[in-house]
């Protein structure tokens, strides 16, 4: 029922009753020598806590000691002793996962960051080291003091982690660095520095690539299609070569509005974002798409509705916001069937400002709907090109709305119609009209 310490214990306590009731029997003074008993027992009792606390005390200090307690005084220094060599296990199993772990970290190519909730630099693998050329007396010390990048500090502090961060290091000229942030603990973040130096190389000499071919073909073919309209303007070829001429005529405008395509798309992934950003009042430039989109329409006698509050404006670029409502109204208007409606509805809710461009054409089999703003993917190749489209068009809308933290959402029901949805963080409405309905 009872250890053995706790035991012995009950006998001392059970033995210094009987004889202080004895004694008191004698001297006929019982309850005053039980009083004397339990004083020597309480004595006794303090004697052996003094030598458990310095036992305590000498292995706090010195490590394990030897045990020469007595009881269940030398049974809870032996449970002492077992925690203390439990404790002792598991602290030496934890270092040994933490520098596992250190070792696999330490053979990452990625640079590993571990700062405090605080913002102070705690660990680093080699890989880190490398990069940021960090000393061991930096460890405690702020981490944007040692990655002073703008964008770095404005994305570490901005707490939005969803996507890296792709930037220039400050440290090695020349070398790129995609940056990862993971929060963890107790405020405490991960930091992952992966060096992207050679595919951002590569990207840059596409774009080169793609922006010099294009230039250099856009004057030769300014200069045919010049002498191909001077030849079909003058008459002076035979009948025969109407049709032929008219086809040439036909591809060269096609390759123009091509390489315009190409050149616009290389300017979106090199130009600055932030350059030339203004409050863009957004019913006045609906308003001008929907009359190219009337002009496009001609005889074909589409419906124009735009459903939008007046007062409302959206933080960008003009000429890249027109262009990409233009190119999905454009859309709308080349594959809606003649005399249907295509609609622009604009909506907003606390959190974004949603602009939909609805058709009623034919709709799209959801196997294309992923791969739609993919460069030259076409749904119906044959069709594209009776349309005068490009491939690029999709792919520009996507490059502009992620120049304005806006992404592009494409449903649609084939016999039914397509809907693009562009949806603006709310951050980006300078002005919305309190009238404004939701569609």
């Amino acid at each position: 029922m009872f250890r053995k310490g706790v035991a012995a214990e009950l006998r001392w306590l059970l033995l210094f009753v009987i004889v202080g009731f004895s004694i008191g029997l004698v001297f006929d003074h019982v309850v005053m020598m039980l009083l004397v008993a339990a004083l020597v027992f309480g004595a006794r009792l303090m004697l052996r806590i003094s030598e458990l606390e310095s036992w305590v005390e000498a292995t706090r200090q010195r490590g394990l000691q030897e045990n020469n307690l007595e009881g269940v005084w030398a049974e809870i220094a032996e449970d002492v002793v077992l925690i203390i060599r439990r404790y002792e296990k598991d602290k030496l199993r934890l270092q040994q996962v933490v520098e596992r772990v250190q070792q696999m970290t330490a053979a990452l190519t990625d640079g590993v960051i571990i700062v405090d909730k605080h913002h102070n630099i705690e660990w680093w693998n080699r890989a880190a080291e490398m990069q940021f050329d960090f000393q061991p007396l930096d460890i405690g010390h702020k981490v944007t003091n040692y990655l002073r990048n703008p964008k770095f500090i404005k994305y570490y502090e901005g707490g939005d982690y969803k996507e890296p961060l792709d930037t220039y290091s400050v440290r090695h000229e020349g070398q790129h660095l995609q940056f990862f942030i993971h929060p963890f603990g107790d405020g405490d973040r991960l930091i992952i520095a992966r060096d992207v130096t050679r595919v951002a190389n590569l990207e840059r000499m596409r774009q080169d690539f793609v922006a010099n071919v294009s230039h250099e073909l856009r004057t030769p073919l300014t200069v045919l299609s010049g002498y191909l309209e001077t030849l079909a303007d003058t008459g002076v070829l035979p009948e025969r070569w109407d049709k032929p001429m008219g086809q040439m005529l036909e591809q060269t405008s096609r390759m123009n509005r091509l390489i315009n395509d190409l050149l616009t798309l290389s300017r979106l992934e090199t130009d600055d974002r932030d350059f030339g950003q203004r409050p863009v009042p957004l019913l006045p430039l609906l308003e001008q798409i929907v009359a190219e989109g009337r002009a496009l329409s001609g005889e074909r006698g589409h419906e124009f509705l735009i459903n939008c509050g007046e007062g409302i404006e959206i933080m960008g670029q003009e000429d890249e916001l027109r262009s990409a409502i233009a190119n999905l109204v454009y859309n709308a208007v080349n594959y809606t069937p003649d005399g249907k409606k295509v609609s622009i509805l604009v909506n907003s809710d606390p959190h974004e400002l949603v602009l939909k461009v609805k058709d009623n054409g034919e709709g799209i089999e959801s196997r294309h709907i992923p791969r739609l703003t993919e460069r030259f993917y076409r749904v119906d190749a044959g069709r594209s090109r009776e349309t005068g489209g490009t491939g690029l068009g999709l792919a520009i809308v996507k490059h502009i709305l992620l120049r304005h933290d806006a992404d592009l959402k494409i449903r649609s029901k084939v016999g039914k119609g397509s809907t693009f949805s562009c949806h603006f963080p709310i951050k980006r409405v300078i002005q919305s009209s309190p009238e404004q309905q939701p569609s």
